[in-house]
């Protein structure tokens, strides 16, 4: 059996600051790589999905990533990188 190879996925923070404004790479992926958590929570308080900060991009399921190259082609902030991964020798 050979082993799951999955693509690089890396996301650049400090470019995609509300992953909410645009959610394009969210829509685009057609095997759901990408998750959005919470980074700011305040007691009795309802957090804003559009302040800078509050939410962060993630890669849930690197080993279902593709590479087709639809986030990275969509990304408004250019935050995304995808790197193809390496031959697996036979």
């Amino acid at each position: 059996m050979y082993p799951v190879v999955a693509p690089t996925i890396k996301i650049d923070q400090q470019r995609c600051l509300v992953p909410f404004a645009c959610k394009r790479c969210l829509q685009t992926c057609p095997t759901a790589v990408f998750s959005v958590h919470e980074t700011k929570m305040v007691r009795m308080e309802e957090t804003d999905k559009y302040e800078a900060g509050t939410y962060r991009l993630r890669v849930a399921f690197r080993d279902k990533c593709s590479a087709c190259m639809r986030c990275v082609d969509v990304c408004p902030e250019n935050a995304l990188t995808v790197l193809p991964p390496a031959a697996v020798a036979s």
